[in-house]
């Protein structure tokens, strides 16, 4: 089983990948996470934190192929959870193109929907515990902005696709946990 999670910054995603991927035995696929990882790579260290310190998108051609490279490692595990990737058409696009040429299928996709007023409180509250140095105010609504012009539209991509499921964001974790687990069985029936 494969789940792709979106939302903007702030959203939490990465919380609620970490509790599907626990409860299905899923791999949690974060690009964030792994560019971070990829921070000491003596060639791209230093490009992805140029990006990731402006609250930039990793460049495309740098990001897919992370992430492919992870996923021919970990294809043997029962599946992924996406945590932030796909973020823009391009992206996607090669995502497909990579699970047809792998035997892969994205089973749901959610998106958790948030206004950009709760992402700003969200992020500046996780500011004080994060130690990301992204987690800041000019940065976050950079980062905002990115969300709205290029990721939003990936939204649009996979809708017409019949696979996005939209979960409200603003609620609870535990509460947006259950809905996604609702989701996640219906599509296991």
């Amino acid at each position: 089983m494969n789940i792709i999670i979106f939302g903007p910054p702030g959203a939490g995603k990465g919380t609620q990948a970490k509790i599907v991927a626990e409860k299905y035995k899923l791999d949690h696929l974060s690009s964030g996470e792994l560019s971070r990882q990829m921070l000491g790579d003596k060639i791209l260290g230093s490009k992805i934190k140029k990006h990731l310190d402006k609250g930039e998108l990793v460049p495309n051609k740098i990001i897919i192929d992370v992430v492919e490279r992870y996923i021919k490692k970990n294809k043997k595990d029962k599946g992924f959870v996406f945590d932030g990737y796909p973020r823009n058409i391009g992206q996607a696009r090669a995502l497909n193109i990579f699970c047809k040429k792998e035997n892969l299928t994205i089973d749901l996709i959610i998106n958790l929907k948030l206004s950009e007023k709760e992402s700003l409180k969200r992020i500046l509250l996780r500011a004080k515990t994060s130690g990301r140095g992204d987690d800041n105010l000019k940065t976050s609504k950079n980062r905002l902005a990115i969300y709205r012009k290029r990721t939003a539209p990936v939204l649009d991509y996979y809708k017409k696709q019949k696979k996005l499921k939209v979960i409200e964001g603003k609620k609870s974790i535990e509460l947006v946990a259950k809905e996604i687990d609702s989701l996640i069985k219906s599509i296991n029936k």
